[in-house]
């Protein structure tokens, strides 16, 4: 009897592990695609399969590690999804400042949160004043991603390039910020062949022999200057 309740519980346990490696392995199937989905800008099939994949969240939630790390997948390819969709009001919080109200969530998302505070305060900046209070409301957002205990050298740029953006507003040296770019996609704008340029402009130089560099060292000879007076 004592074998046979040894058995059952070994049985349990093997069968628990089994489901909880089918399960793992069907979150990274699902996480997989939504990051396929995006790639191509696959929207509506990215947010299906990213809710197949939270549906695995209950069970990871009874391992510590493993339940935090899947959390912030989700959360971080949920804020990416609404980003990239331009759905910047989605995304970010009903609050002063959208940023800080974020501050307990992972770096990424952070980010997300503080590019579309700017993106969205870059459309309705249109005057001086606008143009001001979105740049400064977005260098706040980006100081808050640096405060984190991750460095993030995005935010760095961000907040230096945008700092730079306001002291020429403030000075004179630009009217407003720029109007949003009118892109087809999330993959920036297309390339194109540069111009040809003329080479004529151009010097050669053709590196030397070892005998031709002794003789090019040597002192040139030439007539003595002639004494005046």
């Amino acid at each position: 009897m004592k074998k046979l309740l040894v058995l059952l519980i070994l049985a349990l346990v093997l069968a628990a592990g089994g489901t909880a490696f089918l399960a793992a392995a069907a979150y990274e199937r699902d996480m997989a695609a939504v990051v396929e989905h995006l790639a191509v800008e696959e929207y509506d099939a990215a947010s299906a399969r990213l809710d197949d994949a939270a549906g695995y969240l209950r069970y990871a939630t009874l391992i510590p590690y493993v339940g935090k790390k899947v959390d912030h997948d989700l959360a971080v390819h949920r804020a990416g999804l609404q980003y990239w969709q331009r759905q910047y009001d989605a995304l970010l919080p009903r609050d002063a400042d959208p940023v800080g109200a974020v501050e307990g969530e992972p770096a990424d998302v952070q980010m997300f949160v503080a590019n579309a505070a700017y993106r969205a305060g870059q459309a309705r900046a249109t005057t001086r004043d606008t143009s001001m209070q979105t740049l400064q409301e977005a260098i706040s957002g980006y100081l808050t991603v640096l405060k984190a205990d991750t460095w993030d050298e995005r935010a760095a740029y961000n907040f230096e390039f945008l700092a730079r953006v306001r002291d020429d507003i403030a000075k004179g040296r630009r009217k407003t910020l720029p109007p949003p770019e009118k892109l087809d996609g999330n993959n920036g704008q297309a390339g194109s062949p540069f111009e040809p340029t003329n080479t004529k402009a151009f010097e050669i130089y053709i590196p030397l022999e070892d005998a031709e560099r002794t003789r090019a060292s040597e002192a040139g000879k030439s007539t003595p200057n002639a004494r005046k007076g």
